[in-house]
């Protein structure tokens, strides 16, 4: 199980870094809430359309210490990113460690929730 959530994250950061939101829109729950560095949360809708936007442009992630654990119908994935983005019209590289959750639904994984806090330079 952890190989197939391990790929569903290959494609999400994938997804992503193209600003393809028809995979996203397929990867990602409902309820999504998708909680940035800054402290500001996004919502599935809210998350799609500042990628659509171009409020958030993706354009490479790094990932290690990657640690998988699937309990019941979730996964949980703990790791630390290097994630370059331009957003508003700047771009950063955040350094930061991160905790996501998938949920096993009817149709398929789906991503539920993203939670990271940046690494001190």
């Amino acid at each position: 199980m952890e190989d197939e959530i391990q790929k569903l994250e290959e494609r999400r950061w994938g997804a992503m870094i193209a600003s393809d939101l028809q995979a996203l829109g397929d990867l990602l729950h409902p309820k999504l809430r998708y909680t940035h560095s800054n402290a500001s949360v996004d919502s599935k809708d809210s998350y799609l359309s500042a990628i659509e936007q171009g409020i958030f442009d993706y354009r490479s992630v790094d990932n290690s210490d990657v640690e998988i654990q699937v309990i019941d119908n979730l996964a949980l994935v703990n790791g630390t990113a290097k994630i370059t983005v331009e957003a508003r019209g700047s771009e950063f590289q955040i350094h930061s460690r991160y905790t996501c959750v998938w949920m096993s639904t009817d149709s398929g994984w789906k991503f539920l929730a993203w939670q990271n806090t940046p690494i001190p330079s």
